[in-house]
């Protein structure tokens, strides 16, 4: 059964008004800015993931990003695609870390840690198992809880392509139980998500195709959960990135100051640590 989904109220109009922007922010929990980056430093990073890919094998040589396609995202070597994909000169460039102050109304820093997503087209298969539960980033991610997420494409989304869907308002309820979904794995360990009875019949999941050059922005405790890539005819990659944003004045976490190849595999610190239950004091 498909999926519906409101979508996505574009904040960008919002940029020059901070407190429609804030009163937005605080009642919905998320800000969506459309076309507020700079396309080429976009374009640039989705250029290198693709040389990554070719780089490693899983494009042929010659392949462009209209014609990329992969066969598993699993059998990438996640590790070294970070070599690739020089992502910190998009996050930390003066004209993005000018949205990100004007986001936030005052200076910010941007977490070394980086999530970068390939995804190939599962049409006809089962919801792959790499993708993530509904499940709040404030659940693996401290010890402050004052950062934002911020998620963009690299690529043109659409509901058939997949990308990110978040509960409207869905922060104002805070921290909510996380529990091992087996579905649903990570470096073979099953990832902690939010129960079906923990959320509301009355929480409206949005879900809007988003362009290279757009934002979402979201809450440590808004509700989310990855949307599968199901197209066909054509058949299209979701290829996206994600990093965290908080206030530069504020305590850095482990998650914070460690780039995602030193940390997100090591089971006993950080986010890893959360999925696979292991205790641990570093956040």
């Amino acid at each position: 059964m498909t999926e519906t989904f409101s979508e996505y109220v574009d904040c960008a109009p919002l940029l020059d008004d901070r407190e429609a922007l804030d009163r937005f922010y605080e009642e919905h929990g998320y800000l969506y800015l459309r076309d507020a980056l700079d396309r080429e430093l976009v374009r640039t990073a989705a250029e290198q993931m693709l040389q990554g890919l070719i780089a490693l094998g899983h494009a042929a040589p010659g392949t462009t990003l209209d014609t990329l396609a992969i066969d598993s995202f699993e059998a990438v070597d996640e590790v070294a695609m970070h070599e690739y994909v020089k992502y910190d000169e998009l996050w930390n460039h003066p004209t993005t870390v000018k949205l990100w102050e004007q986001v936030f109304g005052e200076p910010v820093f941007v977490f070394k840690s980086t999530t970068i997503r390939y995804y190939p087209t599962a049409a006809g298969s089962a919801e792959p198992s790499f993708l993530t539960p509904l499940h709040q980033d404030g659940f693996y991610i401290g010890p402050n809880k004052d950062f934002r997420t911020a998620w963009i494409p690299l690529l043109p989304t659409s509901h058939a392509i997949g990308g990110v869907a978040i509960a409207d308002g869905s922060h104002k309820r805070g921290p909510r139980e996380h529990v091992i979904t087996e579905n649903f794995r990570r470096f073979g360990h099953p990832v902690r998500g939010i129960p079906a009875e923990e959320f509301g019949a009355d929480e409206q999941l949005l879900f809007s195709p988003m362009e290279p050059g757009d934002v979402l922005l979201f809450h440590a405790f808004t509700c989310h959960k990855s949307i599968p890539n199901v197209s066909v005819d054509p058949a299209g990659m979701r290829m996206s990135m994600d990093t965290r944003i908080q206030p530069a004045s504020s305590h850095r976490g482990f998650n914070s100051l460690t780039p995602w190849p030193e940390s997100a595999k090591d089971a006993s610190k950080g986010i890893l640590s959360k999925i696979t239950g292991t205790p641990t004091t570093a956040e």
